[in-house]
């Protein structure tokens, strides 16, 4: 039986954190680790967002895309984003992956390339992931591969192959978990039930380090990185919005790419919960 533990500070922060996570925003700036570090040319990867406006400026509601990630692609000074695009709405059909060039006056240009994605893309994220300056994107699928599109610094990503394979992706964090300069993940899989780690070797490429199973087996749970108790190591949350309303685990980083579950800082639904006072 798990126990909530109620602190009013702590508490009161998380669930503001928890309100924005349908967004899952995460700052990565490709030259400044670590990810969770928001700066000048940083990349925001964010997920149930409105559709990418077309080129003259113009929302158009009725070619929404859940997946997009903005970030500095080709190094103008101005975001522009990368959105993997369903046609006719289909998202377990094939997608593709498309770069739009943001535009001094605030509209976007739109790349003449369309990568081809994997079976029923579930995420993206964008970083350094091969450490060469530039950033880069992977993209998880419901089939489990992770894949990256390397930048060149001119707007285009090219697809540069699978740099792992899980049993399922839904949800993708990115922060320098072991504080050794290069970017790692932490991913949910809700096939196998857990979050695995997966740090970063260099040049793109990925280990699976550890996992920690779901506290909610067979859920499709979202993860995002924040130093929630201000040892400046990144953390992580997973929201369960699967349990009758969001509640959510905390996973405090200890820095060396391992993490432990934070009860007190957590929000688990317990009939016999309550508040200590």
């Amino acid at each position: 039986m798990m126990r909530l533990v109620c602190r009013p500070g702590s508490v009161a922060f998380l669930l503001a954190v928890t309100a924005c996570l349908p967004l899952r925003a995460q700052m990565v700036h490709p030259a400044t680790l670590p990810a969770v570090t928001a700066g000048a040319g940083a990349a925001v990867e964010a997920s149930k967002m409105p559709a990418a406006p077309k080129a003259d400026g113009d929302w158009d509601s009725d070619d929404a895309s859940p997946l997009m990630v903005m970030g500095d692609f080709n190094r103008d000074g101005v975001a522009d984003m990368a959105q993997v695009v369903f046609p006719a709405g289909d998202r377990s059909g094939a997608a593709f992956l498309t770069v739009s060039l943001g535009q001094a006056d605030g509209t976007y240009k739109p790349m003449a390339a369309r990568t081809a994605l994997g079976h029923a893309p579930k995420d993206i994220v964008a970083g350094d992931f091969n450490g060469d300056g530039f950033l880069d994107v992977i993209v998880g699928d419901d089939d489990g591969e992770l894949t990256l599109f390397a930048g060149d610094g001119r707007g285009d990503l090219v697809a540069a192959g699978d740099v792992a394979h899980l049993d399922s992706v839904v949800s993708i964090a990115v922060a320098d978990f072991n504080h050794d300069g290069v970017l790692d993940l932490a991913v949910t899989d809700w096939r196998a039930s857990k979050v695995t780690v997966l740090l970063g070797v260099g040049k793109g490429a990925l280990r699976n380090e550890v996992s920690f199973p779901l506290r909610m087996p067979g859920t499709t749970p979202h993860i995002a990185v924040a130093d929630f108790n201000g040892d400046r190591i990144p953390d992580l949350v997973v929201v369960y919005d699967d349990d009758e309303g969001d509640t959510f685990d905390v996973m405090l980083g200890t820095g060396k790419g391992t993490f432990t579950f934070a009860p007190q800082l957590s929000l688990v639904r317990d009939p016999n919960s309550h508040c200590v006072t």
